[in-house]
């Protein structure tokens, strides 16, 4: 009537099944993944950049810079992720649930604070983290009663055509085949690239300058065990064409003779100095590597001032604060709804739980006593509001539940005589 078609029941669930993913193994209809299809052809994907996720692996291992500001990460996702709770459909905190034993005991190995840091390490270095987490058997069946942190680095995904692209994980050194992606999740920063289920890297896209932080260093060791710049003479291909022999004796015997006399002046050939090293005047380790450190530090989303330890961030709880909110509860929060959701397809009474960070008690995160006095000497509030805002026990008196109001202060729609008029 309204110039609407009508869709046909068939049409509608040929569209329904079009948008389906990998899990409902109907990807045969998904015209998108069709067409990806024919460039995996069942293979090992490729790797995710073409920088190769063991060079990823040896920045870290190799580069203080990269290092430092990772660690600075993980660790700090690592106490945050003690405060993650988790809350059922209705919003209600659970305490005793086996979600919450996986979590405080992981594995014999690790706890939750060791696993969260194993996590975000990968996750910072790789864009990507991978947890191995079976079924358990017997009386727990449906549930995960352990679950371990798979090196990024050791990762290869595999295919099996446009029913499953992402069949399951080969872990690289082992004999074991294929993992099941049903005993697998990941987290993973976007990539662009359609034909790889790995993340993006932020080390890779600070290769460059991280290239310069080597040969920096490289170059700077090489002057100081030489006590300063050393050069090296080599052949140099002649590129003037054939010089007659009687003219190069001649032309080499005049420009050395005389006053020349045991001062070489010319050669017979052409030749390169290069300078291995630099002279001490030149030696600044940190001008050299400071660009490549703020490269690293801006795609790790870590303020420059925080890396340099300057005086902005001499406060220990305001840095402290920083990397809270910009980097540690945000990856605290991924890694919670990513284990969540792994969770619920293998337990569907989980569906609508919530898993996440309780920033209300982070003591970091909250103000300062002065600023939540000054706040609420604004509001008027009563003298035992303001002694339960700073953790003190209330006063049994009728004045100390009274708004506490500043002489010169009076509520209401005015006087009811003009100050102006004349009396």
């Amino acid at each position: 009537m309204f110039g609407i078609k009508i869709i046909s029941e068939k049409k509608l669930k040929a569209l329904e099944t079009e948008v389906k993913g990998y899990y409902d193994s109907q990807n045969e209809l998904n015209e998108y993944l069709r067409a990806i299809d024919v460039h995996l052809k069942g293979r090992k994907l490729p790797e995710m950049t073409p920088m190769s996720r063991k060079a990823v692996r040896d920045s870290y291992t190799n580069n203080a810079a990269v290092m430092g500001v990772v660690n600075y990460i993980a660790e700090n996702v690592g106490e945050v992720a003690r405060y993650l709770e988790l809350q059922d459909k209705n919003g209600k905190y659970i305490e005793n649930h086996w979600v919450l034993d996986l979590l405080r005991h992981p594995n014999d190995r690790f706890n939750l604070r060791r696993f969260a840091t194993a996590w975000a390490v990968n996750k910072c270095l790789f864009g990507d983290a991978w947890i191995y987490a079976p079924s358990a058997v017997g009386k727990n069946l449906g549930k995960v009663s352990e679950m371990y942190v798979i090196p990024s680095w050791r990762i290869e995904t595999d295919s099996d055509g446009k029913l499953q692209p992402l069949k399951g994980i080969v872990v690289a050194g082992t004999s074991k085949g294929d993992i099941s992606m049903d005993d697998v999740f990941e987290s993973f920063d976007y990539n662009l690239d359609d034909a790889s289920f790995f993340g993006t890297s932020k080390v890779v896209s600070a290769a460059v300058y991280l290239d310069v932080i080597d040969k920096g260093m490289r170059r700077e060791s090489q002057s100081l065990e030489n006590g300063g710049v050393a050069n090296l003479v080599t052949p140099k291909e002649d590129g003037t064409g054939s010089v007659m022999p009687e003219y190069a004796d001649n032309l080499e015997s005049r420009f050395n003779s005389g006053r020349n006399v045991n001062k070489t002046l010319a050669l017979r050939m052409p030749v390169e100095v290069h300078a291995l090293g630099n002279a001490p005047v030149d030696l600044s380790i940190l001008d050299t590597h400071k660009e490549a450190v703020t490269a690293l530090c801006f795609v790790y989303k870590v303020p420059v001032d925080l890396y340099y330890g300057q005086a902005k961030y001499e406060n220990a709880k305001e840095a402290k604060k920083t990397i809270y909110e910009q980097n540690a509860i945000p990856l605290a929060n991924e890694f919670a709804e990513d284990l969540i959701t792994f969770l619920m397809r293998k337990d569907k009474s989980l569906k609508g739980y919530r898993l996440t960070v309780n920033t209300d008690k982070i003591d970091v995160l909250k103000d300062k006593s002065t600023d939540v006095l000054n706040n609420m000497n604004l509001a008027y509030c009563t003298l035992n509001e303001r002694r339960e805002a700073i953790g003190y026990e209330p006063i049994d008196e009728d004045y100390a539940n009274k708004p506490i109001i500043p002489m010169g202060v009076q509520f209401g729609e005015g006087l009811e005589y003009d100050i102006d008029e004349t009396l």
